[in-house]
């Protein structure tokens, strides 16, 4: 490992991978130095590996490739293009030549809905359904024996992190009463997601709180370009899931209260833990936005509606993702997600299920929200 003196080196580069082939300059810095092109050249080949493990899954670990085209067959969507785009955020460099690269691996896929599959998203019926998957990985790159250029010696993808700490306890809501939802696919058949998605007019409810402009700003701060970025109109932290949550549904008119609110000046002290910690979201939409029901099942959820996961089952939620449509296959409805930390565009539950259990979350406790069309 890097043992040695240590420099950072700052980069925020993203290398576009839309094929197995890219010309010589589509991944240079524009600088000339030899190691820097070597390390571009080992991240250029480790990304056409994941592409073609999309397509044919065989050793990689699933945290690389959190999605492949088969499975997406299996629920009624179809791939047609696929692209992988590493963004290099950082580098740290070491006197014996090694370095450590602070790396965002995003997989972006353009999906058909097959003939007896429909896609709901923002209100309306729609074809194709574009995702964009970001993980976070940290490489070790290394010369090994007498071998030209890098090689990736170790690779760990990070997971979300953790909902911000607090010590000021004077905005805490209770969070003790929560509402499991289950997670029996059953709930998936005849769910009245379609129904709805054919019936409801999508205007304000009657707290003002328009569902379609909130899935509007939740689609387009997790698509591909915005998924390294969050609304400087709003506070960011290390973990934005709630934040991102809140800043949707006040841009689509929730209006702030004493325990509903942020602040870009002071935003680890003045942003509230309703705003920005998952548990005290859930507790706050629940009971005091007059937007949100409980659902008994996350395969009920629709558009507009709240997802969220406590990790370990230890009673507090850990992470929250807002609902913007549909995915339905032969009467079985799946919801589609939007989320921060990581960015994820448009992801069906299903997906975000699998990968939870290949990190090994297999003790986890859902719960779930749907907006009042009242």
């Amino acid at each position: 490992m890097l043992n040695a003196r240590k420099k950072i080196i700052p980069l925020l580069t993203a290398l576009l991978v839309p094929t197995l082939l890219l010309p010589a300059n589509a991944y240079a810095y524009g600088s000339d130095n030899v190691e820097m092109q070597e390390i571009q050249q080992t991240l250029h080949q480790y990304s056409q590996e994941l592409l073609a493990e999309y397509h044919s899954p065989r050793t990689r670990s699933k945290l690389n490739i959190p999605l492949t085209a088969e499975e997406q067959a299996k629920e009624g969507l179809i791939s047609k293009n696929v692209e992988v785009v590493p963004t290099i955020r950082s580098i740290q460099s070491s006197d014996d030549g090694e370095y450590l690269i602070d790396t965002d691996m995003t997989v972006n896929v353009s999906l058909d809905a097959d003939s007896d599959t429909v896609i709901y998203v923002n209100g309306k019926r729609t074809d194709p359904l574009d995702q964009s998957w970001t993980s976070t990985h940290i490489m070790e790159f290394a010369h090994v024996g007498r071998q030209r250029g890098y090689s990736i010696i170790s690779d760990k993808v990070i997971d979300e992190q953790d909902p911000p700490e607090y010590a000021d306890a004077s905005d805490k809501l209770p969070t003790e009463d929560k509402t499991p939802a289950s997670l029996d696919e059953n709930g998936a058949l005849e769910s009245e997601a379609l129904n709805e998605a054919q019936t409801y007019a999508f205007g304000d409810n009657s707290v003002g709180v328009n569902y379609i402009k909130a899935m509007n700003y939740a689609n387009k701060w997790t698509s591909p370009g915005y998924e390294h970025k969050m609304n400087s109109a709003y506070p960011s932290f290390g973990s934005n899931c709630a934040n991102f949550v809140s800043q949707a549904l006040h841009e689509g008119g929730m209006t702030l209260t004493r325990l509903w609110n942020y602040s870009t000046v002071l935003p680890d002290k003045l942003t509230t833990r309703a705003w920005m910690n998952a548990d005290s979201n859930y507790s706050y939409m629940k009971h005091y936005s007059h937007s949100y029901d409980s659902l008994d099942n996350v395969w009920k959820a629709w558009q507009g509606s709240i997802l969220y996961v406590d990790w370990t089952s230890n009673n507090e939620i850990d992470h929250a993702m807002f609902v913007v449509g549909v995915v339905v296959k032969d009467g079985k409805a799946n919801p589609v997600i939007d989320q921060k930390t990581e960015n994820r565009y448009q992801i069906t539950l299903t997906e975000s299920l699998q990968h939870a259990h290949e990190q090994g979350k297999n003790n986890m406790t859902w719960y779930g929200l749907q907006y009042r069309y009242d």
